[in-house]
């Protein structure tokens, strides 16, 4: 009981010595444009993955059933309107 209060006082005693979070300490125009576009980064990463997945899968579809997509009334000859 003891050591594992010892360890949390000693966690708690180390955080307080970071001061800030990196975001809250980013006063540098620099640092805010990277964070900034690094957030920008990430957040548009899944959506790209995402996209990708789908257009592979796509080609893969098309690729393995190629007939499937085609129109099935194109396929049928054309008849003459009868009088």
């Amino acid at each position: 009981m003891k050591r594992s209060a010892l360890i949390l006082s000693l966690l708690l005693a180390w955080t307080a010595a970071a001061h800030a979070c990196a975001v809250c300490g980013a006063r540098d125009d620099r640092n805010q444009k990277a964070f900034l576009n690094t957030t920008i980064l990430l957040s548009l990463l899944p959506l790209g993955m995402i996209g990708g997945g789908l257009w592979w899968l796509n080609g893969k579809v098309r690729e393995r059933f190629p007939d499937e997509f085609v129109d099935r009334d194109a396929l049928l000859p054309e008849q003459s309107p009868r009088d």
